[in-house]
C-alpha cells in the first residue's frame, strides 16, 4: 500500500475526501499508510468516538517538525493518561467562563479602536488587523507585561507560527523561527515571575503556569512552562483565520450582516453564526493518534503503534448530518440540538477529561465579537481574489480580505 504522507502535505483539505466512501456509510473506515506506519482513515460520529478511545494515545502521533513547530516540546497535546489530565488542568483553571467574557470585552475594545482609525482611510486587509487586534486583547489579558511598540510583533509571531506549520518551504522556515523566539521569550517570562521581577495577576496565565507543579509536586521548568504560556495565547491568535472567513461570509450573506448588525441582536443567533464559520470553513484537515496495542478500528485491523486518522474536515461537511454541507447556513444551529460527535473544528470527546481543546469559548467569542463589529461597520469590498486555496494549511481567502471602509 502506497505511502500517502506526500499525498497529504500536497493536497491539504482535499486528501481525505479522496479516500474516504462516497457516499460515506456509518460507520466507515480506510486503510491506508501515513509516515511509514500502517494507518486507517476514520470519520463520522462513530469514527470521532472511537478516535477518543483510551485504547489510543496521542504522544508520537504527529511528526516531530510539526509538533515542534505549532506545539511546542513537552506540550499538553502530545500527553496521554494522568500527565495529559493533569497538565489540561492548567487550561481549564484559567478559561473559567468569566476569564473568557473578559478576554471577549478586551477583544471588542480593540475592534472599536482598530476600526474608528478605519472610516473613510485606505482599504485595510481584516485578516492582518485581526491578527492585531486579538493579539493586543490576548497578551495582557493573559498577565504578560508587553510595550504596546511590542505588541505587533508579538501578534505576527503568533500567526507566523499558524500560518507556517503545514506548508513546507519559507511558510515553515519562517513558522519555526517565530516558534524558537517565542519560546525563548515566554520562558524568560516565566523566570522573572518566579524571581519577582514581574507580578501577573493571580488567575492569569501567566502567574498560572509560572507557579505550576508536575505530578511530583516539582516546579515545572522554564522552558515547558513557557511553551504552556504560548498554548494559552497563541489559539486566540489563530482566530484570525475564522475572522477573516466571518468577513467572507458576511459578505456573501448580506442578511446576516443586516442580522448581526441589530443594536440587541439575538445572542443565539451571533453564537450560531459563529459556530456555522467554525463548521463552514476549513482549519484542521485531520488530527492524528496512535494506537497502544494491536486492535481492530471500525473493521480495520491496526497493529500497535500504527496510526489512526480522523477525518476533522470531512465529518464537519458529512452530508448525513449535515445536509448541503458547503453551504453556509447557521440557522443550522437554531433548530433541534448538534450532536458533539459531528462538530469537531476543534476536536472530539470530552472537554475536562479528554482531548477537546479547552479554548472552544474562546474562539466561539473571538468570532462572535468580530463579526458584530464588522456587520455594524459601513464598508465596501474592492474587486479581490477571495478564492480559498484547500490545498494550503491552514488556509483562508486568498487576499485576506479587503476592506475599504466609508466615510463616517
Amino acid at each position: 500500500m502506497k505511502d500517502q504522507t506526500l499525498q497529504l502535505i500536497r493536497q491539504g483539505y482535499r486528501w481525505a475526501g479522496g479516500l474516504r466512501p462516497e457516499p460515506p456509510t456509518a460507520p466507515w473506515a480506510v486503510p491506508t499508510r501515513l509516515l511509514g506506519r500502517r494507518a486507517v482513515l476514520i470519520g463520522g460520529p462513530a469514527g470521532v468516538r472511537r478516535f477518543y478511545d483510551p485504547r489510543l494515545r496521542r504522544r508520537g502521533s504527529l511528526p516531530a517538525p510539526l509538533k515542534l513547530v505549532l506545539f511546542g516540546r513537552a506540550t499538553v497535546h502530545g500527553l496521554d493518561d494522568a500527565e495529559h489530565h493533569h497538565r489540561k488542568a492548567l487550561y481549564l483553571q484559567v478559561l473559567t467562563a468569566d476569564a473568557v467574557a473578559d478576554l471577549g470585552l478586551r477583544a471588542e475594545q480593540e475592534w472599536q479602536a482598530v476600526t474608528r482609525r478605519w472610516a473613510g482611510g485606505a482599504p485595510v486587509r481584516l485578516f492582518d488587523e485581526a491578527v492585531q487586534v486579538l493579539g493586543a486583547a490576548v497578551l495582557p489579558w493573559a498577565g504578560i507585561p508587553v510595550a504596546s511598540a511590542e505588541l505587533p510583533r508579538r501578534a505576527r509571531q503568533l500567526a507566523d507560527i499558524v500560518d507556517g506549520f503545514g506548508t513546507p518551504g519559507r511558510p515553515f522556515a519562517r513558522a519555526a523561527l517565530a516558534r524558537a523566539r517565542l519560546d525563548r521569550w515566554a520562558a524568560g517570562l516565566v523566570r522573572r515571575t518566579r524571581l519577582g521581577q514581574i507580578h501577573p495577576p493571580p488567575g492569569t496565565a501567566l502567574h498560572t503556569v509560572a507557579t505550576a507543579r508536575d505530578l511530583c509536586g516539582r516546579p515545572l521548568p522554564a522552558r515547558i512552562a513557557g511553551v504552556a504560556l504560548i498554548n494559552f495565547v497563541r489559539p486566540t491568535v489563530a482566530a484570525a483565520w475564522y475572522v477573516a472567513f466571518a468577513g467572507l461570509a458576511l459578505h456573501e450573506h448580506p442578511e446576516w450582516r443586516h442580522r448581526l448588525a441589530d443594536p440587541a441582536p439575538d445572542q443565539r443567533a451571533v453564537a450560531a453564526f459563529a459556530q456555522e464559520v467554525r463548521r463552514r470553513y476549513p482549519f484542521v484537515p485531520v488530527l492524528a493518534a496512535v494506537a497502544r496495542e494491536d486492535q481492530d478500528v471500525l473493521g480495520v485491523p491496526i497493529p500497535r503503534g500504527g496510526l489512526v486518522v480522523l477525518d476533522v474536515h470531512g465529518t464537519n461537511h458529512d452530508p448525513a448530518h449535515w445536509p448541503d454541507p458547503d453551504r453556509f447556513d447557521p440557522d443550522r444551529f437554531l433548530a433541534d440540538p448538534i450532536d458533539p460527535d459531528t462538530l469537531v473544528p476543534q476536536g472530539g470527546g470530552d472537554v475536562a477529561t479528554g482531548h477537546r481543546c479547552p479554548g472552544e469559548d474562546v474562539v466561539l467569542t473571538m468570532i462572535a465579537v468580530a463579526a458584530r463589529t464588522l456587520a455594524r461597520l459601513d464598508y465596501t469590498l474592492p474587486p479581490q481574489d477571495l478564492d480559498v486555496d484547500l490545498s494550503r494549511v491552514p488556509t483562508r481567502p486568498r487576499s485576506g480580505v479587503l476592506l475599504t471602509p466609508t466615510a463616517p
